[in-house]
Parts: structure tokens; C-alpha cells; sequence
């Protein structure tokens, strides 16, 4: 039988368990921020060198060129199977399209206003695609896209390569995505590498991207000399369930979302006990058969939860308190009073709403807030390559009067501050 963490609500040591989980789950040990600190000074100071010295240790070889060149690319893309092939130019094409629309329906322009503001498009940037466990060639279209919807010019690449050998598939999606500028490195050092710029790696304005507990450290880090998305930690999802949910459905997503990482939370909440018994029964029962059996069990062992509730009423806190990266609400329903009221990176409605789909196919980035970040965070989207900036052009002649009141209530408060210049400079601009 498969081993969950079990809380239930009726249990008067409930809330100490519950918060005690929320805490164990967003730790980061001094020793990952030391770590990640030395590796960023390492580069600061070395550059090539120290990338070179740490992919040794790290990644087990020994790159001249961390660029992948077109030769190399062409090469590995021989090998790339014709039906993946065609399926990630699917996804591709979904993906760019609903940002696409996103981007549309955006306000970029005000140009009848004296005071308003303005965008521009971030320059450069980098997306950081995880490669140690898994590849994820479905990251480099879910950070691709919205970059190029909204006319990013400069995308690079960087993804850890063991051995020195980069998945064929992360390769096939830059293709897909129009990217040629790969690099083969990973971890905090690549982190680095972007952030700071070196010899052999152009530094970039953002980095995008999930990646370990080192990688999210380094963003950490380093943010303030590049912009990020997000400070991502494991992926999550939490599923909402009542007796009427498919336990079969349920089961296989908890383990989909498991399989990623030993370190991914996967969350049911259900007020049925039939439910919760039926979930837990086919997980037990079809989870040897899984290729990542063994990182499955070693992320529900250890960040695996099941709650019971008595009620519904009892699921918006809990919820809420959660804030997961994925919230699926399994069944099916036309007016759960709560759903609105729900705080996730992503809301999955219904049965038929699987987290696979939107994990590849279906539009929105995969890239979202985790650790409960989506209280005050976003997905990735068109926005996140967007720079906005305050805009002023005022003409004196088109409003004397408005004109006079900013002059008479900057002067006010620049004097009440004692910043006497500001309210002199103010002065300046009167005229009778």
C-alpha cells in the first residue's frame, strides 16, 4: 500500500500538522544558499574558467564551446522522431496563438493623454530548461512563445547536459520555437553564466524557467542584475474532490504530477472516504507498472497529503492556504459558490480538464507560481517581456488653470518637505 501523509480536519492537532507541512514543504537549507553563493562569486571572478571547472564536476565533461553549433544541431535533429516532431510544432502553434491573443488584448497605447505610459519589449532573454531527471522540450515552447508573441528578438537556451550529450528533444523545440542559440550547461552556474554575462555566454536582461532548488536559489540570488519570472520550487498540484470525482482520473494525476521530481507536492482534498480509499487503492496497485516508479514513491512518501473535510465550506481555507501551482476541482459543477474565490497559478474545472493538457497543449504556459507565490504572483505570459514606463508631455497652453494647480501643489508639498529647490523648479514654469 502506498504511503500518503493522512490529516483530517475532526483531528484537534489538524492546524499543527497542516501548518507544520506548509513549513517543511518552502525550506531552503543554508547550506543550498551558500553553495549557490560561492558558485555566483566563482563566475563573477572567473568567468569561462569557473563554468568549466563546475560543468566538470557537475555535468561530467569537458566543454570547449558551451554554444551548441548548427553542424551539431542538424546532426542531432536527424535522429528526432517525425511524430514528436509534428506534435511539438503542435503545441507550439497553440501555445503562440493564445498568447498571441493575449497580447492583442492588451492597452499598449494612450497616446491622448498628457501623463500615461508607455512599453517596451525586454531586449534579451534566457530560458532555462530543467534536464537532469527529465528533458522538457515542452518548457522551451511554454517560454518561447510568449517572448516571441510579443516580438522578444534575442532567445537563448541553456539546459544541463550529462555527459555533454543535450536531449534531442530540447534541440527539436528550439527548432520548432526558431531558437538557435543553445548553450550546454545547467544548474546555478548557467544561472550565473546568463545573469553576469562571459566570454562565451551573452548576458541577457530576464531569465525564465523552472529548475531544482539550486537553480531557484541562484534567480534568487541574482535578481536585481536580472530580471526573473518567478522563484520557482517544486511543481504542485492539489485536487479538490466529492463522491461523485473519478477516483481512476484522480489517481493518475496525483502520479502524473508526482512523477516529475521526489520533491513535487501532489494534494488531495476530498469529504469522501470512499474516495480517498479508491485513490489510494490504484495508485498502490498501478504505480510499479511506471517507468518513474521510484521518484513517484519518493514524492508522495514525502510531500504527499490527503485531507478529509467534513464539508466543502472547510475547502477555501485550505485552499487558500495552500495557494497551489495547479488546482484541479474534479467534478463537475455550475455554480461551486468558492471556485472564484480559489487562489491558484492555474484552475483546472471538471473532469475532462486534465493538468496533462495544459501541461503541453492547450495555450497558457506551464511556467507558474509555486510555494505558495500565487497569492501575489502570475503565470508566465506576454506580460513578463513587457517593461512599462511613466510618460509626460505637458503642454501649458492646452490647461492654464490645471496647469497652475500642479505648479501651486508641488510648491505646497516640496516646501512642507523642506526640498525648497523642487518647489522653486516647480515655481519656474508659472506664467500670468
Amino acid at each position: 500500500m502506498i504511503i500518503f501523509n493522512q490529516l483530517d480536519t475532526k483531528e484537534s492537532s489538524f492546524s499543527k500538522s497542516f501548518d507544520a507541512y506548509l513549513v517543511d514543504r518552502n525550506k531552503v537549507s543554508g547550506e543550498v544558499s551558500q553553495l549557490v553563493s560561492e558558485i555566483i562569486f566563482k563566475i563573477r571572478s572567473e568567468g569561462d574558467n569557473a563554468l568549466k571547472e563546475l560543468t566538470r564536476k557537475f555535468d561530467g565533461f569537458d566543454p570547449e564551446f558551451f554554444k551548441i553549433s548548427s553542424i551539431e544541431i542538424n546532426q542531432i535533429l536527424k535522429s528526432c522522431d517525425k511524430d514528436i516532431f509534428k506534435s511539438l510544432e503542435y503545441s507550439f502553434k497553440q501555445i503562440l496563438n493564445y498568447q498571441s491573443r493575449c497580447f492583442a488584448s492588451l492597452n499598449l497605447e494612450d497616446t491622448d493623454n498628457e501623463i500615461t505610459r508607455k512599453f517596451r519589449v525586454i531586449e534579451s532573454i534566457g530560458i532555462y530548461v530543467p534536464g537532469g531527471k527529465a528533458s522538457y522540450p515542452s518548457t522551451v515552447l511554454m517560454g518561447a512563445a510568449p517572448a516571441i508573441a510579443c516580438g522578444v528578438s534575442d532567445i537563448s537556451i541553456t539546459c544541463p547536459a550529462q555527459n555533454g550529450i543535450l536531449n534531442t528533444l530540447t534541440i527539436a523545440a528550439a527548432k520548432v520555437a526558431g531558437i538557435e542559440t543553445i548553450y550546454r550547461i545547467g544548474g546555478a552556474q548557467a544561472i550565473a553564466a546568463l545573469a553576469l554575462g562571459t566570454d562565451q555566454i551573452s548576458k541577457v536582461d530576464k531569465i525564465i524557467g523552472p529548475g531544482n532548488i539550486f537553480v531557484a536559489e541562484a534567480k534568487k540570488q541574482l535578481f536585481g542584475e536580472v530580471g526573473i519570472d518567478s522563484i520557482a520550487g517544486p511543481s504542485e498540484i492539489l485536487i479538490l474532490a466529492d463522491s461523485s470525482s473519478n477516483p481512476e482520473t484522480i489517481a493518475w494525476d496525483l502520479m502524473a504530477q508526482s512523477e516529475h521530481d521526489s520533491d513535487a507536492s501532489s494534494i488531495l482534498i476530498s469529504d469522501s472516504e470512499e474516495i480517498i480509499a479508491d485513490v489510494i487503492q490504484i495508485i498502490s496497485t498501478e504505480i510499479d507498472s511506471l517507468e518513474r516508479s521510484s521518484i513517484i514513491k519518493e514524492s508522495i512518501s514525502s510531500n504527499g497529503l490527503i485531507i478529509k473535510i467534513d464539508n466543502f465550506f472547510e475547502a477555501k481555507d485550505l485552499v487558500n492556504k495552500i495557494a497551489p501551482e495547479h488546482l484541479h476541482i474534479a467534478f463537475d459543477h455550475m455554480n461551486y459558490q468558492d471556485e472564484n474565490l480559489l487562489i491558484a497559478g492555474l484552475i483546472l474545472k471538471g473532469e475532462n480538464s486534465a493538468n496533462s493538457f495544459s501541461d503541453y497543449i492547450l495555450g497558457p504556459s506551464h511556467i507558474l507560481p509555486t510555494n505558495s507565490s500565487s497569492r501575489f504572483s502570475s503565470p508566465l505570459s506576454v506580460e513578463d517581456f513587457l517593461v512599462s514606463y511613466s510618460y509626460i508631455s505637458l503642454n501649458r497652453e492646452k490647461n492654464i488653470k490645471k496647469f497652475n494647480e500642479y505648479i501651486d501643489h508641488t510648491s505646497k508639498i516640496a516646501k512642507a518637505e523642506g526640498l525648497t529647490a523642487h518647489a522653486i523648479a516647480a515655481e519656474k514654469r508659472f506664467k500670468n
